[in-house]
């Protein structure tokens, strides 16, 4: 049986190709299941919306806040009255968290937008997705409540002007200070929790320890 020298060398380069070429389609299959693999972990690593938690929020009145100052006594409880539209109340807004934050078991804080306006076509309801966001970026894991009466009604009732403002409620319930900036008594920029608020509940913390 003869052997033709250049067949033999043709049938080998011809396995040799057909070889590399599995191999190559491997090594591409191998990565490019490595590299999707990589990419699901990321996204499984990565937080998803649905998993972010979201502060609690009611719409309510404020009838709502006095039962809530009342049912807390024992507590200081610090009510912030913001709106998403108000640029001092979301600079101010951060150190209410902060607020909460130190003094978990001693101070309520409750904040209490007033977004709602009145308009026919925006009901209070209108008002939770923008503010549900904001709170859920402060992580505000507190009393959040939307005001369901119109800022311009609401605020006659409680002989406010505009705001910001801030009620301190003692551990009685019995409302301690307002915080507004009305008589211009904190400056053109108003108050800030940091200088002004947070030293005034820190004062009446100390004041209850000295007593018992």
């Amino acid at each position: 049986m003869q052997f033709n020298l250049r067949q033999t060398f043709t049938i080998f380069f011809q396995k040799k190709r057909i070889l590399l070429a599995l191999s190559g389609v491997t090594l591409l299959f191998l990565h490019t299941g490595c590299h999707s693999e990589s990419l699901d972990q990321k996204r499984s690593d990565a937080p998803s919306e649905s998993s972010v938690q979201k502060p609690a929020l009611k719409i309510a009145d404020w009838r709502y806040v006095e039962e809530v100052v009342a049912d807390n006594q024992g507590k200081i409880v610090v009510v912030d009255l913001w709106s998403t539209s108000c640029p001092p109340c979301l600079r101010e807004f951060p150190d209410l968290v902060t607020l909460q934050k130190e003094y978990p078991t001693e101070v309520l804080c409750v904040s209490f937008n007033c977004d709602y306006f009145g308009g026919k076509n925006y009901p209070p309801e209108y008002y939770r997705k923008p503010v549900e966001k904001f709170l859920t970026e402060q992580k505000a894991y507190m009393r959040n409540i939307i005001s369901n009466v119109p800022a311009e009604e609401l605020f006659p009732t409680l002989d406010l002007a505009s705001m910001p403002a801030t009620y301190v409620y003692d551990r009685q319930g019995k409302l301690a200070k307002r915080f507004d900036n009305e008589r211009r008594e904190y400056g053109k920029e108003g108050y800030t929790y940091q200088r002004d608020v947070i030293p005034f509940v820190e004062s009446m913390l100390k004041t209850d320890a000295l007593k018992q």
